[in-house]
């Protein structure tokens, strides 16, 4: 059951982590660096996005609804709409471009490592809401595993992202993208609803 459990949550955040349609934005904005520089980047790239969402997914939730006052009804339901917006921007909106590095210092590049590629580009609003989602609904332990396997396997794709660009090129991945971005929608829907079902039972609208 555990497993189950983890499994659904980690490919849940991978599908809101992207990584088919982010793997040729960081192939973009990393290109013509040596191998020792890229993997510098990756690491910190990778790193940093992690220690974002664990960190988020551990404190998140007390700034929701004890800083804020929000509740985990209004939460889903603002969580999935965030996921809606996202997804059918993706889905509608043209592929974006990854940005010229050519004349970047290494200090640069290693900024642009933090922003834009681990925030917002890696991990933005619909990755945070998620994780806050997935704890309240499995708890802290679950959550954290499905967190650190999600970004193990991201890092892993990130990393052979060069072979795979190459194998399927950047049709098939852009094609993934957008299909994935289909699933976050449909992830959307269903975590607005359910966040919706609970505050009409909350307020006794309906039994």
């Amino acid at each position: 059951m555990n497993f189950m459990v983890i499994l659904t949550s980690t490919l849940t955040l991978i599908a809101v982590l992207n990584p088919f349609g982010n793997v040729p934005l960081f192939i973009g904005m990393t290109e013509g660096m040596d191998k020792k520089t890229r993997s510098k980047i990756l690491n910190i790239v990778v790193l940093t996005a992690f220690l974002i969402t664990l960190l988020f997914s551990l404190i998140g939730n007390f700034l929701m609804t004890k800083f804020y006052q929000i509740d985990m009804e209004e939460l889903k339901m603002a969580g999935g709409l965030i996921l809606i917006v996202i997804a059918t921007k993706n889905i509608i909106s043209p592929e974006p471009k990854a940005e010229d590095n050519s004349c970047g210092s290494l200090q640069d590049e290693l900024k642009k490592a933090i922003i834009p590629m681990a925030f917002p580009m890696l991990v933005g609003p619909g990755v945070l809401t998620t994780t806050l989602i997935t704890r309240a609904k499995y708890g802290v332990l679950i959550n954290i595993e499905a967190i650190i396997a999600s970004f193990l396997i991201i890092y892993v794709v990130f990393w052979v992202g060069n072979y795979i660009e190459r194998i399927l090129g950047k049709l098939v991945l852009y094609i993934l993208s957008r299909v994935m971005q289909i699933f976050i929608l449909a992830i959307g829907f269903r975590i607005f609803f359910t966040g919706l079902a609970d505050a009409l039972r909350t307020y006794h609208i309906i039994g």
